[in-house]
């Protein structure tokens, strides 16, 4: 099913929709600043591992959340001096850091290091659907492991029908992948260049 949702002008069936759907296990595509996403709630095992099964992705990868705002990450992850100042700079935007997970964290959505991607999108929609539920949302890109990102929400309703529930539709969106970096232990490493300029992370 694919609906429209305006986090800035939302129609009350379509929100109520999209949290109940979240609340009560489902899984849903939705647009960010880079790709369309594809996510569940943070602490639904049941979900996650359904969110793993369809995209034929082995649950040994690591998938990344969506936070509403620092105060969410702080939460979730843990933040020094130095990464807070780099996140700062960066967020929101497309980029996905590496920190240190706390222990909320559900174990299956850790690395084996005990670390976790964050995301805050510069898009409202997944920030506003984070906020729908009061927790991060789980993040991973619409598509199935090893196959080429699903661009069209039409296209996403297909591929993934009878899996995911609801996709949002934010339009075509054909865009890079998030800047991925690791911020453990105060040392910034480029794990993969994407859309977020490197200027933000190194400024002169």
């Amino acid at each position: 099913m694919i609906v429209e949702w305006d986090p800035q002008r939302p129609r009350r069936k379509i929100t109520q929709l999209i949290r109940e759907t979240l609340i009560n296990g489902g899984i849903i595509a939705y647009p960010t600043d880079t790709f369309y996403g594809m996510g569940c709630d943070l602490f639904n095992i049941k979900a996650i591992r359904k969110l793993y099964l369809i995209k034929r992705l082995d649950e040994k990868r690591a998938l990344s959340i969506i936070c509403r705002d620092f105060k969410d990450i702080s939460t979730y992850a843990v933040m020094s001096d130095l990464s807070f100042e780099t996140l700062k700079r960066c967020l929101p935007g497309p980029y996905t850091f590496v920190l240190k997970a706390r222990k909320i964290m559900p174990k299956l959505l850790m690395t084996v290091k005990k670390e976790v991607g964050i995301r805050i999108p510069g898009h409202p929609v997944p920030v506003g659907i984070a906020g729908l539920i009061e927790r991060p949302l789980i993040n991973t890109s619409a598509r199935f492991a090893g196959e080429a990102i699903l661009t069209d929400p039409r296209d996403i309703e297909k591929k993934f029908k009878g899996s995911v529930d609801l996709v949002v539709d934010g339009g075509i969106l054909a865009g890079e992948p998030s800047t991925v970096i690791s911020l453990v232990d105060d040392r910034a490493e480029v794990l993969r260049e994407g859309k977020g300029t490197l200027r933000n992370l190194f400024p002169a």
